[in-house]
């Protein structure tokens, strides 16, 4: 590692076409020091270090296993009654995801809860047995975050259309067209249950002769009697 740290030094030099007396007057260090950074026989400070690469419009940046450009946590993110960030290992819930336990037994001598957060021992029980553990976020929330989710809970919420319903291609058999399916009517599209068949069966009960009476459906499904 300290041989890829001289190695940089080089390079930023290089780019920024200082000499060794040139970098350490930029620094605030003598000349020996740089050369000393250059042979790994000492290695500077983290400050220092993106002092020099910044010489050369260079910049640290810290990548994941696969090569990903990994960025620091934002500087907006929620913060305590008393400014202080939450715990950085647990996750973190909007102020109105409010647990049972809160919900159940609320404390009215403390102001409002800026976030929730379950210690890891609850958090990893939420994912016991056969309910899959949500996927953990990446960040705390931020504040304006929040405050977008205030608003968009405050505002008209968007309306949801209900998926519409598969097309049944009917195969009743011409038994079924009378009434109702008949009970060997693989399609089943009109059972003999629900309000369409009760409304039927009063029909039927209500005529004068039910033997005789003949109960028919009409277009709009509304049960007529005929004169």
């Amino acid at each position: 590692m300290s041989d890829e740290v001289a190695r940089y030094v080089i390079r930023a030099r290089r780019l920024a076409d200082l000499s060794q007396r040139d970098l350490a007057a930029r620094v605030g260090v003598a000349p020996s020091t740089i050369g000393r950074y250059e042979t790994g026989a000492a290695a500077p400070s983290l400050l220092l270090f993106e002092e020099i690469l910044d010489l050369a419009s260079l910049r640290l940046t810290v990548v994941d296993g696969d090569g990903n450009e990994v960025f620091p946590v934002p500087i907006d993110t929620v913060r305590d009654n008393q400014g202080r960030r939450f715990p950085a290992h647990l996750d973190v819930a909007p102020p109105d995801e409010v647990p049972y336990e809160r919900w159940a037994f609320p404390r009215y001598d403390r102001p409002d809860a800026q976030g929730w957060f379950q210690h890891r021992t609850a958090r990893d029980q939420r994912g016991a047995g056969d309910a899959p553990l949500r996927e953990r976020p990446a960040d705390h929330p931020t504040e304006n975050e929040l405050a977008r989710r205030r608003r968009l809970m405050r505002g008209r919420q968007p309306r949801v259309d209900a998926p519409p319903a598969p097309e049944v291609e009917c195969e009743c058999p011409d038994a079924c067209f009378e009434e109702v399916c008949v009970t060997e009517c693989p399609c089943q599209c009109e059972p003999r249950t629900g309000d369409l068949w009760r409304r039927l069966l009063a029909a039927r009960s209500s005529a004068p002769d039910a033997s005789a009476d003949l109960v028919q459906l009409g277009e709009e499904g509304e049960v007529e009697r005929p004169s």
